[in-house]
């Protein structure tokens, strides 16, 4: 009986057929967490320079005085118009024009953000500015992460929601 024990064991141990499987089993999990973390990287880059881009080329046309009496809602428009990647722009977006009127007038607080879990929209400085001023315009777009539960998805500061934002930031001095 007990020979048959260690025959049985000895073919077992000799056994490497499913080695390969174990092997995988054990590399995979860290394979595709490198993969994944690799696309909400590169997916997020895409996004922000998307935003910036958007931003960049509205506060040009600003500055030009190609658009005549900028609204909130007509800016936001605008900067969806141009992004292509942003999801629900037009109500993810949230946008703020501060006048600056000397260096300690610059806005040192956060960006304001929409918040997706309540009804509450937060109050946004927008005021388009006088002639020959200097306005400070910020974007910020709320996003959620495609994979929360790895790379960037665990490491980036998130809202009660879960999600994550992205800032644009640009300036333009009105034309006379």
């Amino acid at each position: 009986m007990k020979w048959q024990g260690v025959s049985i064991g000895r073919h077992f141990l000799r056994d490497r057929r499913g080695a390969s499987a174990l092997e995988f089993a054990l590399i995979a999990p860290m394979l595709f967490a490198v993969l994944f973390g690799t696309i909400e990287a590169g997916w997020t880059m895409v996004q922000t320079i998307m935003l910036d881009r958007a931003l960049d080329t509205t506060v040009r046309s600003l500055r030009i005085g190609s658009m005549a009496n900028p609204t909130q809602q007509s800016v936001r428009d605008a900067i969806c118009e141009h992004t292509v990647v942003l999801a629900d722009c037009k109500t993810s977006l949230a946008l703020e024009f501060i006048p600056v009127l000397n260096a300690s007038s610059y806005p040192s607080d956060t960006a304001r953000c929409v918040d997706r879990s309540g009804k509450i929209k937060p109050v946004l400085r927008f005021d388009p500015g006088a002639r020959k001023q200097t306005v400070f315009v910020r974007a910020c777009y709320v996003v959620s992460p495609l994979t929360p539960g790895l790379g960037l998805g665990l490491a980036l500061p998130k809202d009660d929601t879960g999600a994550y934002r992205i800032i644009a930031k640009s300036g333009f001095v009105n034309e006379p």
